[in-house]
């Protein structure tokens, strides 16, 4: 049964999963006026919703989403917000006449209080019903909803993760390397989490190469070499930044990073 166009005071949502993703959904959805219950993790009584958010670990959306319908749980649309997995894993809900959907905001939540889900691209993806639904609420919480195929969303997601996880660690590694340098301990990670932003928005603001900066973006074979040397002292950083430097010259039109 589709969800009824209802204003957002009478939307009827709820969350099963108090992580990171979840808590920043609610946030946005409070925000916008509806409001949220969370289902608790022992013992869900029977309800009935327009929404059941399914905001647990991937590995975990299949087998719970079977224990919340065991415990009489209802809903016009189940949605899990993997990035990942298909909407497909909740077809049990389909037996109970639920819309099935995918909803995943682009974001790095770091748990803080003021995370939130509203304003961010959103990959819907599911049967008619639920991306129809998810869609009115992604706009709801001020986001930009595209659909993605399910064959996609493993690629999707490997991108995504990269662009967050692969900064957060790039970050840490090059905090490592500058610390080892001599740049003060209480500085080094936020110095280093800052010139990150502003490369990312660098190439925000004016695209890829021509946001690139510094000597990768100009090719300078003599400080490359320093660098790769230096880096001798740091295996796991060696191997990051050159291949960091190979994509980069490569996709700059050069070929690939000077040798020496």
């Amino acid at each position: 049964m589709p969800v009824p166009k209802r204003s957002p005071a009478n939307l009827r949502v709820a969350i099963r999963g108090r992580g990171r993703a979840g808590r920043a959904l609610e946030r946005a959805l409070r925000e916008a006026g509806i409001p949220v219950s969370w289902i608790p993790r022992s013992r869900p009584r029977p309800a009935a919703y327009d929404f059941v958010v399914l905001a647990v670990p991937d590995d975990a959306v299949a087998a719970e989403s079977a224990r919340l319908i065991r415990a009489g749980i209802r809903a016009r649309a189940a949605m899990h917000l993997s990035g990942a997995l298909p909407a497909a894993v909740l077809r049990g809900w389909k037996r109970t006449g639920a819309a099935l959907v995918s909803f995943h905001p682009l974001g790095s939540f770091s748990g803080a209080r003021t995370d939130t889900a509203g304003g961010r691209d959103v990959a819907v993806e599911g049967d008619a019903a639920g991306i129809a639904a998810a869609e009115r609420l992604a706009r709801t919480i001020g986001g930009r909803p595209w659909r993605i195929a399910a064959a996609e969303k493993p690629l999707y997601h490997a991108a995504a993760t990269a662009a967050a996880g692969g900064t957060a660690t790039i970050v840490a590694l090059a905090a490592l390397a500058a610390r080892r340098a001599g740049m003060p301990a209480g500085r080094v990670i936020a110095a280093m989490a800052r010139l990150s932003r502003e490369a990312a928005e660098n190439v925000a603001a004016r695209g890829f190469p021509a946001g690139l900066t510094g000597p990768l973006a100009r090719g300078d074979a003599g400080t490359l070499r320093l660098h790769r040397r230096a880096l001798a002292r740091d295996p796991r950083l060696a191997e990051v930044y050159r291949a960091l430097a190979k994509a980069a010259a490569e996709k700059a039109g050069r070929g690939g990073p000077p040798r020496g």
